[in-house]
């Protein structure tokens, strides 16, 4: 029996994506992403936001997607709707090795759809 924790988390990029292990034709088998969160807080009789920041890593031909997305005008501020599966990333801090939580995206495990684009104000 497995234990998966599932997520689904909407909110907007908050910079274009950063893409690794390309193949023979160039394209990408993993991008990797940050999404800012704005989560609604009651505290007495207002409600606050709170800004959470998750990092998404999108694998095999969902990381193309996001390329292609990315080409059309890039992924910051785009609202982006993710389900995945909680993971751990590994990276070096100081030549010592560190964790931290992600989002894993890949098909058959997940989904990914890059949505509109905040109008921008040109004034």
């Amino acid at each position: 029996m497995y234990d998966y924790a599932q997520v689904q988390l909407l909110g907007r990029a908050t910079a274009d994506a950063q893409f690794g292990n390309l193949d023979e034709e160039g394209r990408p088998g993993k991008a990797t992403l940050t999404l800012a969160l704005n989560i609604p807080i009651r505290r007495g009789n207002q409600i606050q936001t709170k800004t959470l920041y998750r990092r998404i890593m999108v694998l095999g031909s969902f990381a193309s997607y996001v390329s292609k997305c990315q080409e059309d005008g890039g992924l910051k501020g785009r609202l982006v709707n993710a389900l995945g599966v909680m993971d751990d990333e590994r990276y070096y801090e100081d030549e010592d090795e560190c964790y931290r939580d992600i989002v894993r995206v890949a098909p058959g495990a997940g989904q990914i759809k890059i949505m509109d684009r905040r109008a921008r104000n040109d004034g």
